[in-house]
């Protein structure tokens, strides 16, 4: 063996041990350099930030999502684990783009690191919906508004947990939130609103709006009185049979008893709308206007339209009986403070819809300004009124002109209405009240139309026919018969036949007609049809045909 063997072994083993230390000595500088890929080395690191904002994503549709870094330096550099299937991260930009190809909840993390060697770390989760779950629909679904007026439009995504919609229109204008400006029309024309869910772009809902001239919206409005609404109720399958598409009927009034709305203030929500909402999806659905009478005193033997609260609040000393019917004292505060509350609400909640034509708010029994059957005949009545309230013709008349500026300071969207009607007290109400309306911008009418007011013209219920006569053309001017007709002739009330001819030739525009006058024209089924049906049918297409004069 040669001499020098053991000294070249020693040298060997020599390297070996120095090339180890130096390895162990820069391995962390090593590392921490391998980890950031880029930028020079720091010797105090510090944690990076690193966040995102996630719309839910859908199977097969594009998706766009960006990580966000702060606490650094740029450029800095992107790597992910665990991202959706079809989905990339751009390594400089920190974009996520793709289609998804399967749904669920994903789990997934994102390292980052800056110029200067700064590291962080985020972890995700993104929500991927099934592509033919999500579902939208837009409320109203069909509608008639005015050239160059407005109109709210409401869409619902289902089975997505991203509700935003981008709104579109053929013409005119949309927001963001679906109010609708309608173009200004010479002819009338049809538009579509088109809501396209955010979630699945490849979703969208349609509704139909009908554009009128102003010349058209000048025809002759004719409505529903009180259609049935509940399946189990009957000729409910009547109405929607006969009148809910049927072309001559402009819409449908509904009433709003207080009570059915207000929960009273210790209930959260106090307000609860589900009811008369459906009610008004019916028609609206259909492409009907929905006008709203609102009542605080039922038209029925017991008052169940003004909530309990407001009977307790008021106390024994502030209500009475009258025809039958428990009745508030109308000058109390605990009386017109709530009620003036629930008139703001209701303005709030039906101002934008598009399907809402009018609303009246009744300042006494039912949708009217008289305050209760019985004043003046009924001795407990009247001596309420008279002697523990106070009644004289002055405070009634200031109590609705009172009612009547509060409405006006409301500022509604939709055209407010008053019932004008005088009581055995009070014979200058009607035109009292009727020049406090027309000053606020809110239309007048009566619902006592009936045959004596054809034989006594222009003496008629509640003055109506010189009101519209003074008052032509300012205002919206509706009548409603005292009762429904009797198509015979006989009767206090009177035929249609005579009576729409007639309140057209004297300034009517709006005529709410019982369901049960209109299922006379057209329900072969219905009791009187076959004798005064073809009647009926022809004055009520007259009617819908004409102008207002």
């Amino acid at each position: 063996m040669s001499p020098n063997v053991p000294l070249k072994a020693s040298l060997a083993r020599c390297r070996m041990a120095c090339a180890l230390a130096l390895f162990l000595l820069f391995l962390p500088f090593s590392a921490k350099f391998l980890s950031a890929e880029v930028g020079p080395v720091s010797s105090q690191n510090r944690h990076l930030l690193v966040s995102a904002n996630l719309q839910p994503g859908t199977v097969g549709v594009n998706y766009n999502a960006v990580i966000t870094v702060s606490g650094g330096t740029a450029p800095y550099w992107f790597q992910a684990q665990g991202l959706p299937s079809g989905l990339v991260l751009n390594r400089n930009t920190g974009g996520i783009s793709g289609s998804p190809n399967a749904a669920g909840q994903f789990q997934f993390a994102v390292w980052t690191g800056d110029a200067n060697g700064n590291h962080g770390l985020g972890r995700f989760v993104l929500s991927v919906n099934n592509r033919s779950s999500v579902a939208i629909t837009i409320t109203p679904a069909t509608a008639t508004i005015n050239s160059g007026t407005t109109g709210q439009f409401t869409a619902t995504v289902s089975n997505s947990s991203n509700a935003a919609v981008s709104w579109t229109v053929s013409s005119g204008t949309i927001s963001s939130s679906g109010l609708f400006t309608a173009p200004s029309v010479t002819t009338n024309t049809t538009v579509v609103v088109t809501a396209t869910s955010v979630a699945d772009p490849s979703k969208s809902a349609t509704a139909n709006v009908s554009i009128v001239t102003a010349e058209a919206s000048n025809k002759v409005s004719l409505e529903v009185l009180f259609p049935p609404t509940q399946p189990h109720a009957p000729y409910y399958n009547d109405v929607q049979t006969y009148l809910l598409h049927n072309p001559l009927v402009s819409g449908a009034n509904l009433v709003v008893q207080w009570s059915s709305v207000d929960q009273g203030p210790d209930a959260n929500p106090q307000y609860d709308w589900s009811g008369i909402d459906s009610a008004v999806q019916q028609w609206t659905a259909a492409g009907k206007k929905v006008n709203l009478i609102v009542w605080t005193l039922s038209d029925t033997a017991s008052n169940t339209a003004m909530p309990q609260y407001i009977w307790n609040s008021l106390g024994s000393s502030n209500y009475t009986t009258c025809g039958g019917q428990q009745v508030p004292n109308y000058f109390s505060p605990a009386f017109q403070v709530p009620y003036q509350q629930f008139m703001a609400q209701v303005v709030k909640h039906f101002g934008t819809n598009a399907g809402v034509g009018y609303i009246r708010f009744g300042l006494g029994r039912g949708g009217e300004s008289n305050p209760a059957r019985g004043i003046g005949e009924e001795a407990t009545c009247t001596n309420a009124f008279l002697n523990k309230w106070g009644w004289t013709d002055t405070l009634w008349i200031n109590y609705l002109n009172s009612m009547l500026n509060y409405e006006a300071s409301l500022k509604s969207p939709k055209q407010l209405m008053l019932g004008v009607v005088g009581t055995p007290l009070i014979h200058t109400s009607p035109e009292a009240t009727a020049a406090t309306a027309v000053a606020a911008h809110i239309g007048f009418g009566s619902q006592g139309l009936e045959e004596s007011d054809v034989s006594n013209y222009p003496q008629c219920s509640s003055d109506w026919c010189n009101l519209f006569n003074q008052y032509a053309g300012l205002v919206p001017l509706e009548l409603q018969t005292v009762a429904q007709s009797d198509p015979s002739g006989a009767g206090p009330t009177g035929s249609l036949v005579s009576l729409i001819p007639f309140a057209i030739s004297h300034h009517a525009s709006i005529f709410e007609i019982y369901y049960q006058d209109w299922l006379i024209a057209f329900d072969p089924s219905y009791p009187g049809h076959s004798q005064y049906g073809a009647g009926y049918a022809q004055v009520l297409t007259k009617a819908a045909n004409s102008s207002v004069q």
